[in-house]
């Protein structure tokens, strides 16, 4: 399980820096064509697609059961939401996912009605990896601590 929410927050990190690295390149080299259309489409349906798994993962954990203990009126006692370590790195993943979706989203948005401020899909992407990357800190240093038998 441990090792699952590891991953998925490597692969958050891993994403971003390919993303960041990308945006490095387009400041350095301005010459490159953006199909504004075809990039709100995609982004819109990503937001869509991280908005719709972000609350099926979300209400994966909701706390209650639905077994026999509710049938024989007894409470179980109340997990909290996202207390599995996989499950909190997926959401996180997800919402980091939904993040990056959302800035590609208003990048585009941006660029689809004024192509000459193309320069605001890097910027986006800046801006928006910090983020995400701030976010996923917490939930790394929890796993790594988790890892080094700290708890």
């Amino acid at each position: 399980e441990i090792l699952g929410a590891l991953m998925s927050m490597i692969i958050v990190w891993m994403v971003t820096g390919v993303l960041i690295y990308l945006a490095c390149v387009r400041l350095l080299h301005p010459d490159y064509d953006i199909d504004a259309t075809v990039m709100l489409i995609t982004s819109a349906c990503a937001v869509l697609t991280n908005i719709l798994l972000s609350l099926i993962l979300h209400q994966t954990g909701h706390g209650h059961s639905h077994g026999a203990q509710a049938r024989e009126g007894t409470s179980a006692p109340l997990e909290p939401a996202l207390s599995n370590a996989s499950l909190q790195a997926a959401f996180v993943h997800a919402i980091g996912d939904l993040f990056q979706s959302i800035s590609v989203l208003i990048s585009a948005l941006i660029i689809f009605f004024k192509p000459q401020y193309k320069i605001a899909d890097p910027i986006c992407t800046f801006v928006f990896s910090i983020f995400v990357l701030a976010t996923t800190i917490t939930i790394l240093r929890d796993i790594l601590t988790t890892l080094m038998e700290g708890r």
